[in-house]
C-alpha cells in the first residue's frame, strides 16, 4: 500500500493539503451550514479546491467531509442528506485525484459534548461516525485510501471514531487531536494532557499520531518537540497559518507563507513525517512547502 511505503521510506516526507473550508469561503461559501453540503450544491467548486491542492504538490488530499457525520448533519436538519453528501464527496475527489496521489477520508468530531455539557456517548458517537465511514469506504473497499480522524478534543469521542473506522476498514489511520498550550502545558479543551492523548493513540495502534489547528505553526514546534520525547510513532501536523484575527467581521489568517514554511522545516527537522496545513493554509502554503521539500532532495 502506497501510504505504508511512504511511511517506511526514511527520505520521504508526506505532504498533505491545507484548509478546504478556507478555500471554499474564498469562493463564496458562507458559514451557517456545513461546508460539506457544497459537495452536492456546488460540486465544481469543491473539485476546483481539491484540485488546487493536488496541483500545489500535495501527496494526498482530504475529502470535504469533516462535518458529514450523522450527528453534525442532524443539527442542521440535513440528516436525510448524509448518504448523498458523502457519496458525492467521494466522487468529487476521485474525479480530480491524479495517478499516484492519495485520497484521505476526513472524519471529524460531532460537536456533541459528553454529560454534563451535552448528550454525547460512546455508542451515539460511534453509530454517527459508522454511517459516514461505510459510505467513504466505498463499494468493495474502493473508496478512500486512508483515514484521518481530525480535530478531536475528547479522548472518548476519538475512541468512538476509531472504533467505527476499524469496524469497516483495514486502511491506514492518522488520528489528530487539537491541543493547546496553557500554563500547565499542552492539553485538549476537555482537559486531556498531551501524554494522555499519545498513550491513548499508541494503545489504539493508529498508524500516525497527529495534531491539527491551534496553536499555529510557531507553537507547533514546541508541541512536536515534546511529542517526540513521548513516542516513536510517526507524527503528523496540520497547523493553522498563524493565529486567527477579525477584519471586517471576517476571520483571516495572515501568517506569511515564508514564515509557515520556516516553521514546517523546523518541525520536519524534529522528525515530523506527515505535514500539511489547517485553517488559513492555502494552496500557496502547500506549494511553498513542496518547493522547499524538493530543494532538500
Amino acid at each position: 500500500m502506497t501510504f505504508f511505503k511512504w511511511l517506511q521510506d526514511p527520505s520521504k516526507i508526506i505532504l498533505g493539503d491545507g484548509s478546504n473550508g478556507t478555500e471554499l469561503i474564498k469562493r463564496g461559501f458562507t458559514t451557517g451550514k456545513p461546508p460539506d453540503l457544497q459537495n452536492i450544491e456546488n460540486p465544481d467548486i469543491v473539485k476546483e479546491v481539491l484540485s488546487s491542492f493536488y496541483s500545489a504538490g500535495a501527496d494526498m488530499v482530504q475529502t470535504v467531509t469533516l462535518n458529514a457525520t450523522y450527528l453534525n448533519l442532524e443539527k442542521h436538519k440535513l440528516k436525510d442528506k448524509l448518504e448523498d453528501i458523502n457519496r458525492h464527496a467521494l466522487q468529487n475527489i476521485k474525479d480530480v485525484c491524479p495517478e499516484g496521489r492519495l485520497v484521505v477520508g476526513e472524519i471529524g468530531p460531532s460537536g456533541e459534548f459528553r454529560d454534563p455539557l451535552g448528550s454525547g456517548t460512546f455508542e451515539k458517537w460511534r453509530e454517527s461516525t459508522l454511517k459516514q465511514v461505510k459510505i467513504l469506504e466505498g463499494d468493495n473497499g474502493e473508496g478512500v485510501d486512508l483515514w484521518h480522524a481530525i480535530g478531536f478534543i475528547d479522548v472518548e469521542e476519538m475512541r468512538a471514531a476509531l472504533s467505527a473506522i476499524k469496524k469497516v476498514s483495514i486502511k491506514p489511520i492518522i488520528a489528530s487531536f487539537i491541543i493547546n498550550k496553557g500554563k500547565k502545558g499542552f492539553y485538549t479543551l476537555m482537559g486531556h494532557s498531551l501524554k494522555e492523548c499519545i498513550q491513548f493513540l499508541e494503545d489504539e495502534n493508529v498508524d500516525v499520531i497527529g495534531a491539527n489547528c491551534d496553536p499555529g505553526s510557531t507553537l507547533f514546534i514546541d508541541l512536536v518537540r515534546e511529542t517526540k520525547e513521548l513516542t516513536d510513532f510517526p507524527l503528523s501536523v496540520k497547523p493553522n497559518a498563524g493565529r486567527p484575527t477579525l477584519e471586517d467581521y471576517k476571520t483571516v489568517y495572515k501568517q506569511p507563507v515564508e514564515e509557515f514554511v520556516r516553521d514546517v522545516a523546523a518541525m520536519i527537522d524534529l522528525g515530523v513525517k506527515v505535514i500539511g496545513g489547517c485553517c488559513g493554509a492555502s494552496p500557496a502554503h502547500i506549494r511553498a512547502v513542496r518547493e522547499w521539500l524538493d530543494s532538500q532532495s
